[in-house]
């Protein structure tokens, strides 16, 4: 395997947590909450500041190396390429802050995994937007609704 092949699988993979044999999406959007809470310990407003850089840095690191990881593991979506959940987590954490980063990282992604195997309407027609688009806007449509959601809930109702 040729060493772009190679680093494409590195970071499709989350740093190999799309390989996990069982609900890789999940251990990639449990990583992502474990990096948020390391951020958020280096304090406001850097954390913030490196959260959005990261996110951005991952859709487009995502949006850059998804044609060629759907070539190298043969499907349209892989269960393998997992940067699209880390930038879900991500992006609903960055929309969402509650009480503090623990409790931040726990209903965000609980919310975001929801909304992600959900998909109600119409983030599953998002899903049919062709090449690397497809792959990556239907987990930042679930970040919204599961950010959106963790404000109904936790600010009209738990506060």
């Amino acid at each position: 395997m040729a060493d772009r092949d190679r680093a494409v699988k590195v970071a499709a993979t989350a740093l190999g947590l799309g390989c996990l044999p069982v609900a890789p999406g999940t251990w990639a959007s449990a990583g992502a909450a474990a990096a948020y809470l390391g951020l958020r310990a280096l304090g406001d407003p850097l954390s913030y500041g490196l959260l959005g850089g990261l996110t951005l840095l991952v859709i487009a690191l995502g949006l850059g190396v998804c044609p060629r990881a759907t070539e190298l593991y043969d499907s349209k979506d892989p269960h393998e390429f997992v940067l699209d959940e880390v930038a879900g987590q991500w992006l609903t954490c960055l929309l969402f802050w509650w009480r503090g980063p623990l409790e931040t990282a726990v209903a965000a992604f609980l919310a975001f995994r929801f909304f992600d195997v959900l998909k109600p309407p119409p983030i599953r027609r998002l899903e049919r937007i062709p090449g690397a688009w497809g792959v990556m806007v239907d987990d930042l449509a679930a970040a919204v609704y599961a950010a959106a959601s963790l404000y109904l809930v936790c600010y009209g109702v738990l506060d």
